[in-house]
């Protein structure tokens, strides 16, 4: 009895104790959440140092995710301030005014101008940078004037600093009623100051000043009309969505705002005013805060190299070289990391096969699982290597060069200068490409480029090119220096790129109703880039292509997997028996009998049933039904070709051959159509994947899959009739 007493005590103090402990984690967990009670945003244009600032504050501790509705990153990050709390810090898109004429802006005018989103700041960090103050300035007295608690934070005074010129920020706080912070977020210098001016900042304090007077250009009564109707804004708040009230689909009461504004003739025209009455007042601004005379040296040292960057002929020569050295990075370094990661997945691979028994389910986990999320990772090296090399271009002014000397061409095919970037990158993978496409602000340019992207030969078909060539073109130089499979490649790639720019002409065409977007591109200074910035970057958008397009991919895998692996019972059977008794006989070694019997099991599976199923459609491009389970079977991946044709033929790899694989006969007409099938068939579910991601639906993928596919047979079947 006794014994069951102390049982029943030390349950009773076992479960008192976690009640408590409980007890104790919900109090911390609300007074975490209590604690992060400061939603702060930052603000700002475009190369003002903004991201730099956020990764200083935040470091690692960053979520990115997309805005609802459209593919534009959201940055998020948790800091303490010197007091230990701890205050949510939002990145917001680069902006150049509250008028949205880019995706970017679009989101950051639907934040600021609407006070019941959720992401509505209760402070903006207003980041402005010191060496273009004209430009700056007329955003962030937009911003102020919104009338949201502000701490203006004037980046880059190192550059000035060292150009000796001193700000007056006496007259600046003439204007601008707010703490004014001078910082260079790229050295960590001010950051301290900045955060004792959030610390000491007054949380109910909403400033009533403004710095434009409205009634100087629009009649006050007819703001108060709106009142009724947008109860939360300001007469600022109210001024910008009369005047955007047409493109502002997240309005509750927007036909009845319509009709307001057209009554009181709100519209493009109070835009043109505000923007003058803004600016001759911040002109009058910078001239009694800056010094008349000053001497700008990183502005000489941009106007000298942009003799070369800019040059129409040098310049040229800069952008080959510059990506050049991109492609062989991502070709030679990243090879390293997806080496350690291939071989990493087949070590996992080998232990989890020796660890259980032969059968279906160490295949599903070896060759499905494991193989399906190796494939993912393998793209990760190539991906954030891209990313951080554009980001380091961006940061070094360069990438807007790029952008500008490429728009007058790519403008004629329905894109602008910005998609140089995402094409040229095509040919490293177009998985990153395709992510690059974002920073393109039109819908239509950036939906034609991701179109067009996958046409650009990527480094996946390299393997099929040089499978392919070797039973086309002899392996010999001509002229003592030129390999005819070289140019044979060669050739391929340029085929893919002039269809490419023939089809953004044709998709053009059709979506030629939709506006086209202003080039609107800012040249700033060259500077020495962040390594910081690049590093954040590779992780988040590493961590993106994983969230996103990882899931689906590793889930196609699978699928595929159990295509290939699954037989019906009955020819099952009848392969084991066969093989079987060949092992009794020994009339074959072990591994010629295994080879042989995963190539039959492979030709009844139910991939090779698909094959066979589709073998009358492709046999007027010269394909038998084993090619027709490869082309099934490279859905995973362009590569997984050659390893395909290889198990179905049953034969072995062998590297001194110069078709790479002995027993594979294929004839000229049917490996010339095969080849050029592959330049354009969209025979990858990563890229599609992606696609579907950036587009925000399977609308684009399956239009892009189903045109490419038509365009790759009509090609095919041409080649095979020409060349036979």
């Amino acid at each position: 009895m006794k014994k069951k007493s102390l049982f029943f005590d030390g349950l009773k103090s076992y479960f008192a104790q976690y009640s408590c402990f409980k007890a104790l984690f919900v109090v911390n967990s609300r007074l975490e959440n209590k604690s992060i009670l400061k939603k702060i945003a930052l603000v700002g244009n475009p190369n003002c140092g903004k991201t730099s600032l956020f990764n200083v504050l935040t470091g690692l501790n960053q979520k990115v995710g997309n805005y609802p509705g459209v593919t534009v990153d959201k940055r998020s990050g948790k800091f303490s301030l010197p007091n230990q709390e701890r205050v949510e810090l939002l990145d917001l898109p680069g902006a150049y005014s509250l008028s949205s004429n880019s995706l970017d802006e679009e989101v950051v005018q639907k934040i600021l101008l609407n006070p019941n989103n959720p992401d509505y700041p209760e402070l903006v960090l207003m980041v402005v940078d010191a060496t273009n103050l004209q430009r700056n300035l007329f955003f962030a007295s937009q911003v102020y004037d919104l009338q949201i608690p502000m701490i203006l934070v004037l980046n880059m005074v190192d550059v000035l600093e060292k150009d000796r010129i001193a700000l007056n920020i006496e007259k600046l706080n003439a204007q601008f009623s707010c703490p004014i912070v001078s910082i260079s977020a790229r050295k960590k210098m001010g950051i301290a100051a900045l955060e004792a001016a959030i610390v000491d900042f007054d949380w109910s304090r909403s400033s009533k000043d403004s710095f434009l007077d409205l009634s100087t250009i629009s009649n006050p009564n007819n703001l108060d009309d709106s009142k009724a109707l947008l109860t939360k804004q300001n007469n600022y708040q109210r001024f910008k969505i009369l005047n955007q009230v047409e493109k502002l689909t997240w309005l509750e009461k927007q036909t009845s705002l319509l009709e307001l504004a057209k009554k009181h003739d709100f519209g493009y025209g109070k835009e043109l005013l505000e923007i003058n009455a803004r600016y001759q007042k911040i002109n009058q601004l910078v001239e009694q805060v800056l010094p008349k005379k000053r001497n700008n040296s990183n502005q000489k040292v941009t106007q000298r190299l942009d003799k070369i960057a800019t040059h129409p002929i040098f310049g040229l020569f800069t952008f080959l070289f510059i990506f050049f050295v991109i492609f062989q990075v991502i070709f030679s370094v990243a090879a390293y990391p997806m080496d350690w990661i291939d071989g990493g997945m087949a070590h996992l691979g080998n232990l989890v096969s020796a660890a259980l028994a032969p059968g279906l389910l160490n295949d599903f986990l070896v060759n499905g699982l494991i193989a399906g999320i190796g494939g993912v990772l393998v793209f990760l090296p190539q991906i954030m290597l891209l990313f951080g090399m554009i980001t380091l271009l961006e940061d070094t002014g360069y990438l807007a060069r790029v952008s500008f000397m490429s728009d007058g061409i790519l403008r004629k095919f329905g894109m602008n200068g910005k998609s140089v970037i995402p094409l040229v990158s095509g040919f490293a993978c177009a998985i990153p490409a395709i992510m690059a496409a974002r920073t393109i602000e039109n819908k239509k340019e950036r939906l034609i480029t991701i179109f067009i992207t996958p046409l650009m030969s990527c480094s996946a078909r390299l393997p099929v090119y040089i499978f392919l060539v070797a039973f086309i073109v002899p392996d010999k130089n001509v002229w003592g220096f030129l390999n005819l499979q070289g140019l044979m490649m060669m050739l391929m790639y340029l085929l893919g790129v002039v269809v490419s720019f023939i089809a953004a002409l044709i998709i053009n065409f059709f979506l030629r109703k939709q506006a086209e977007g202003s080039f609107i591109l800012e040249l700033p200074n060259y500077k020495i880039p962040s390594l910081r910035n690049a590093y954040n970057s590779m992780i988040n958008k590493g961590f993106t292509f994983m969230k996103e397009a990882g899931k689906i991919i590793v889930i196609a895998a699978i699928v595929i997997w159990a295509l290939g692996n699954i037989v019906p019972s009955e020819a099952q059977e009848r392969i084991d028996q066969k093989y079987s008794r060949i092992e009794l006989e020994g009339s074959m070694e072990p591994e010629t009998i295994e080879f042989q019997k995963n190539s039959e099991l492979l030709e009844y599976s139910y991939l090779g049933a698909i094959g066979k199923s589709i073998e009358p459609v492709i046999r007027p491009l010269g394909f038998d039904w084993k090619i027709g389970i490869a082309i099934a079977a490279s859905f995973a991946a362009r590569e997984v070709f050659v390893g395909t044709m290889a198990t179905i033929y049953a034969v072995e790899d062998d590297p001194d051959s110069p078709r790479g694989l002995k027993g594979i006969k294929f004839t000229y007409p049917v490996a010339f159509s095969l080849l050029i099938f592959y330049v354009f068939a969209l025979q990858c579910m990563s890229t599609i994947a992606i696609v579907r991601q950036e587009t925000g639906g399977w609308k684009w993928p399956a239009i892009q899959f189903v045109s490419f596919t038509l365009l790759a047979y009509f090609a095919a079947w041409v080649t095979y009739l020409i060349v036979s």
